[in-house]
């Protein structure tokens, strides 16, 4: 009876969230990257770390079938911050299964979704083999993936490699390019996008990587308006690693990520290449010490380079920020099986810039910032809330020394 209630529940939460939801794939996911726009959070680099998902529930949410989790925050005054990650697994047969995939990101840096369809069939001796169907409201934005898999999240050594036909509908597998929004934009060089992951957690120092690239593509947009008429062109890459190696009662861990993408626009009533590229990347090294078994302690340090150049005739403009930062972290448990979190933060921000900038910054600067979050399990979902605290004078109003709110939720089924 608990399972079945446990189904339907699902199946609820499937609904609910496919509703609302844009489509937009992997192509959407570079083209709408611009890491200059994160200046106008003079905090940015606070609010992207706190409000990630607590790296404590990574392990629960990857082990699980079926699972689903939410992070939030404010950002300005303006902006929230949504990352909803929706998985969902049921056999197809006695060995193949059918997976959806669901997740709805928008951040300052970039705004993108998809729900992903995947069936996948184990063959002896060579691993899994899969096909992925990713639908969207423009057929023409439709993707499908080749995928392979080796391992899983339980075994020692993990390895994925999925192949991405994106758009398989414009100019690739129908006769006649199918139209977006009422007007035609074919492609004259297609993109695709490989991606491959691989996880160890075997003995010695574990690891993770994962990397993606959207290959070169070029774009004609066929409009009725003579000035709407341009060809546009676009590749980005993505990934992280991570490599962490446990010693007695303490742990040093290592962690890269990286995002970057280009893109150009050829208008026919416009001068200048609309040219903009965006890149970001980040390193993290924590040293955790463990105090008994509840209680841990952790120091932090980051560095973090953004780097965004806007061309003719948008501007002539290269904006690099660059941040370091050191936390001290610490968690432990609390009576009324409460999980309790304590932080300090202080960030260096450095801003470079020639010319104007099309956007608002603060220009170089020291931001400072003290958390303090609880953590409580109800039933089979665990909710986070973290509180920050400002410590330094800033040029806008300040409610008393609230700095920002951030909320996660997670949850198996």
């Amino acid at each position: 009876m608990r399972g079945r209630q446990g189904r339907l529940a699902a199946w609820l939460l499937l609904a609910c969230l496919l509703l609302p939801a844009r489509a937009l794939a992997s192509y959407e996911e570079f083209a709408t990257v611009n890491v200059g726009r994160t200046e106008e959070d003079d905090e940015y680099f606070l609010d992207q770390e706190l409000v990630r998902s607590p790296f404590l529930w990574h392990d629960e949410f990857d082990l699980a079938p079926n699972a689903f989790r939410s992070s939030q925050g404010c950002f300005t005054s303006g902006i929230w911050h949504i990352d909803n990650d929706l998985k969902f697994s049921v056999p197809l047969s006695d060995s193949a299964r059918f997976s959806l995939e669901y997740l709805d990101y928008l951040d300052m840096e970039s705004v993108y979704s998809w729900t992903r369809l995947e069936a996948r069939f184990p063959i002896p001796h060579a691993g899994r083999w899969g096909f992925r169907f990713t639908p969207s409201v423009d057929k023409s934005r439709h993707d499908m993936a080749l995928m392979w898999e080796h391992g899983s999240a339980r075994s020692p050594l993990e390895v994925q490699g999925v192949f991405t036909l994106e758009d398989i509908f414009n100019h690739f597998w129908s006769q006649r390019q199918v139209k977006v929004g009422g007007e035609s934009e074919p492609y004259g060089r297609h993109p695709f996008e490989p991606a491959l992951s691989v996880a160890w957690r075997g003995g010695g120092p574990q690891f993770s990587a994962r990397a993606k690239w959207l290959t070169p593509s070029t774009k004609t947009f066929e409009t009725r308006d003579p000035a709407l008429r341009r060809t546009e062109k676009l590749w980005g890459a993505k990934g992280d690693a991570a490599v962490s190696q446990r010693i007695g009662q303490t742990t040093i861990v290592g962690e890269f990520e990286t995002v970057q993408a280009s893109s150009y626009a050829y208008w026919e009533q416009q001068p200048g290449d609309h040219h903009e590229f965006a890149r970001r990347w980040r390193v993290k090294g924590s040293l955790i010490q463990d105090i008994g078994e509840n209680t841990h302690v952790a120091v932090r340090y980051y560095y973090m380079d953004r780097t965004q150049v806007w061309r003719p005739p948008v501007a002539d403009v290269t904006l690099n920020i660059i941040d370091r930062c050191v936390m001290l972290d610490s968690w432990f448990k609390a009576p009324w099986a409460m999980g309790v979190r304590l932080g300090a933060m202080r960030d260096r921000v450095t801003v470079w810039r020639d010319n104007g900038i099309p956007l608002e910054t603060t220009g170089t600067r020291h931001e400072t910032r003290a958390i303090i979050a609880l953590q409580k399990l109800f039933g089979k979902v665990r909710v986070q809330i973290i509180e920050g605290i400002e410590l330094d004078h800033e040029p806008y109003e300040v409610s008393f020394h609230h700095d920002k709110g951030f909320f996660q939720l997670q949850t198996t089924f």
